[in-house]
């Protein structure tokens, strides 16, 4: 009867550490496609726009519904209303966020570890490989260099980073499975790189103004629930002494948006001249330039052009007379 205690215990510890993240990683699955269409409905045209905003859109549909959903336990009305009363925000964070540190310590076990695996391995673009191959009538030996997902890896690299932001004062043994996950993944990416795929096209670094934005609000909201947890345990001290630490976090934001992300935004002019310069000397550039001056007309600057028809039913009622 006693093992038989102890064998339920384990079953039902097993069962509510791990099979929320479980199933919260199954659905996770769906959005990244479900991004990329609304991004593509939106009205970008390239992929590369496509790809930011889906990687933008994926990015704080993580945040709100992995990490605040499960933070607050509540309602989406009630998480709003939080976020109605800012004076309230740092002492709920603050009380909320300490309890969740066994579910996303089990989250970055069976969704970090697990995605690193299966992005090794590459199951199941595998199987999708081999069906297509199957009823397609494509030739066997025909195979497809696959491009790196940026709007699904880079906003699950930024989570985790959110999360050893946010809980290693709260929740220091978090770190050694985020320590894991990133020595991980620097290796497998770096290997996935070299070795598996290649770049549809070149991203020019306009992925880092996602990245710099993660990563200044989860400063931003580390200090929140830092400033509410010494609240808390009434410690006015120290949260005098937190406050400018937001302040100049803000500061150093607003000073990267005026200094570098005009650069992000438009090419360098001399990026430009040295591309001119090295077209310049290429054999078909007169072809191309010839070319380009009638690629695009505008339709509504083109001259009207009337077909002329000798049919009856446009010809004239009455006729000159013959003299």
């Amino acid at each position: 009867m006693h093992n038989l205690l102890n064998c339920r215990t384990v079953v039902s510890q097993v069962i509510t550490g791990y099979l929320p993240s479980l199933i919260l990683q199954l659905f996770m699955f769906f959005v990244p496609p479900i991004m990329l269409t609304f991004s593509a409905i939106q009205g970008y045209i390239s992929r590369s726009q496509i790809e930011r905003s889906a990687c933008s859109k994926m990015l704080w549909f993580i945040i709100w519904n992995v990490f605040f959903a499960n933070v607050l336990s509540g309602s989406a009305l009630y998480e709003v209303n939080v976020f109605l009363e800012p004076k309230n925000i740092p002492r709920v964070l603050a009380e909320a966020v300490p309890g969740q540190a066994s579910f996303f310590i089990s989250y970055v076990v069976t969704s970090g570890w697990t995605k690193l695996s299966s992005e090794l391995f590459r199951l199941i673009p595998l199987v999708c490989s081999f069906w297509k191959r199957l009823f397609s009538r494509k030739d066997g030996n025909e195979f497809e260099v696959p491009s790196l997902p940026y709007y699904n890896d880079i906003p699950t690299i930024l989570f985790f980073g959110l999360l050893g932001i946010t809980y290693f004062f709260l929740a220091p043994l978090i770190l050694p499975f985020l320590l894991v996950y990133f020595c991980l993944g620097y290796i497998i990416f770096r290997n996935q790189l070299l070795n598996v795929y290649a770049p549809k096209y070149e991203t020019n670094g306009k992925f880092w103004p996602i990245v710099h934005n993660s990563t200044v609000f989860s400063l931003i909201l580390m200090h929140i629930i830092a400033f509410g947890i010494f609240g808390l345990k009434k410690l006015p001290l120290a949260s005098t002494l937190l406050i400018p630490l937001p302040v100049l976090t803000l500061i150093f934001n607003a000073y990267c948006q005026n200094r570098f992300l005009p650069l992000f935004k438009a090419y360098p002019t001399e990026c430009l001249v040295k591309q001119d310069r090295k077209e310049q000397n290429e054999a078909g550039m007169i072809e191309f330039y010839d070319k380009l001056v009638t690629a695009y007309q505008d339709p509504a600057l083109m001259p009207v052009q009337y077909a002329r028809s000798t049919d009856r039913d446009t010809s004239p009622l009455l006729h000159s007379a013959e003299v």
